[in-house]
């Protein structure tokens, strides 16, 4: 055999999209991302400081009805992975879900005059109202990432894109929330405009996203169609319960996601309570999202060096050094910027390797089980993501309410401690639980290659 030939059968052809492709499958996470992060990043605050309801009961929100939405997810993944339409298999909940959300969206930074239980109980209807329309996009719009294109490599590249995207939007949600909203006579004036605004751009880059990808994964759709008709749920779970490398990035992601929760939903209150300055907040989030851009944009160069898992661990080692950096050296601006700007580096390395860690084990279960599913296993990510959000937002506000913090008021050392572990400690040990499980993972290059060829095999 020539040595073309060889390199031929261990690099098999397969189909790339391009750049223009990429970005308009991107932008749609822009969208998302401006929504999603206005709640991650504001809505525990806007509950305690402008709704009006206590930590504790903040803590509970979250925990109940993130987890109600998060067990809706595996449904979803079921339905999409049965849908036919005239717009594909994924498309048409993008476009018809995109306003909807963006409704429910705004309605969640609304401030309505009602009695104390009907507040409480009119952010519990609103919270889950998102979290249900959130799904209805997230869901079909993930997949498609799975069916744009099983290019090893290339998956890196639109991950990181997207992830670019998705960075880009938290960048202008972390710096531009609290000027806008303090440009108002009221904050509860201020969020309102601000996510109106935010949800009118998420609606048309949504749309933009779902024009843009038009015909995208019709080959495998049709291929698979009939086979997922005559699938049995209990053999669909098989999917994931044979799917060694999945379990392990859900796991992965799990604490991940708690770990940000935590960091990222406590960081206002760290500005504002124990450095002193809210208004700081803004500079320091676009200074440190600008690093995380950077090192999203250059990530594919190092998985191509040391492949996605290892890239992985290193990723999460860089944070934990910021982390215990910042927890030991917080009392001037240029510390917590120079150890919030190590975090960044080491979150803008990680960002896009789930994006592209994800879709290599839709293969990898069509190899094991001769069933591709890619509704059923981004559902399960999406889910396994925002059960890590549902603890960490209640453990939030569940440190908030133990240390003693009251909003608007001087608080006291066990309250300051608490902010403390939450903004350090708790991604910490998010960090190195995710090092030991990721370690584990074993779906390489040389790996999914040979997977692809045997699934291509088994199809001619």
């Amino acid at each position: 055999m020539s040595k073309v030939n060889e390199v031929e059968q261990s690099n098999p052809v397969v189909e790339k999209v391009g750049m223009k492709v990429a970005v308009q499958y991107a932008i749609g996470n822009f969208g998302l991302n401006l929504i999603f992060i206005l709640m991650t990043m504001y809505l525990l605050y806007f509950y305690t400081d402008v709704f009006g309801i206590s930590a504790s009961a903040a803590a509970m929100l979250f925990l109940v009805t993130r987890i109600l939405d998060a067990v809706t997810d595996v449904g979803a993944g079921f339905i999409v992975d049965s849908t036919k339409s005239r717009w594909g298999k994924f498309r048409p909940y993008i476009l018809f879900g995109a306003t909807p959300m963006a409704v429910t969206g705004v309605l969640c930074f609304t401030v309505p005059n009602f009695s104390d239980t009907g507040m409480l109980v009119y952010a519990y209807v609103t919270y889950i109202g998102f979290g249900l329309m959130y799904t209805v996009v997230n869901i079909p719009y993930s997949s498609l990432m799975a069916v744009i294109s099983q290019d090893y490599q290339e998956r890196s590249t639109i991950s990181s894109v997207k992830v670019v995207f998705g960075t880009v939007a938290t960048l202008i949600v972390a710096s531009a929330t609290l000027p806008v909203v303090q440009s108002f006579s009221t904050e509860k004036t201020g969020f309102l405009v601000i996510s109106i605004i935010f949800a009118v751009i998420a609606t048309i880059t949504l749309l933009i996203t779902f024009y843009g990808t038009k015909g995208l994964g019709d080959t495998i759709d049709k291929s698979a169609s009939k086979q997922k008709e005559k699938i049995p749920f209990k053999l669909k779970m098989k999917v994931i319960g044979t799917n060694l490398p999945l379990l392990i990035m859900l796991i992965f992601i799990v604490v991940n996601s708690l770990g940000a929760a935590v960091q990222s939903g406590s960081m206002l209150y760290f500005f504002k309570y124990i450095y002193g300055d809210i208004v700081l907040f803004a500079t320091y989030s676009a200074v440190t999202l600008g690093i995380t851009t950077l090192f999203v944009v250059v990530s594919p160069y190092f998985v191509k060096m040391m492949g996605k898992r290892n890239l992985a661990i290193l990723s999460q080692l860089i944070s934990v050094v910021g982390w215990i950096g910042l927890y030991f050296f917080h009392s001037s601006a240029l510390s917590i910027f120079l150890f919030g700007i190590i975090v960044a580096i080491g979150m803008g390395l990680s960002r896009p390797l789930l994006w592209a860690m994800i879709p290599d084990t839709v293969e990898y279960g069509e190899w094991k089980t001769n069933i591709r599913a890619e509704g059923l296993v981004y559902s399960t990510f999406i889910f396994t993501q925002k059960l890590g959000m549902a603890l960490g937002g209640a453990l939030s506000g569940i440190i908030l309410g133990a240390t003693g913090y009251v909003a608007n008021s001087s608080q006291t050392p066990e309250a300051l401690q608490g902010i403390l572990i939450s903004v350090t400690i708790v991604p910490i040990i998010a960090s190195i639980i995710g090092i030991i499980v990721i370690y584990f993972y074993r779906l390489d290059k040389d790996k999914y290659i040979s997977i692809l060829e045997e699934i291509k095999a088994r199809k001619a």
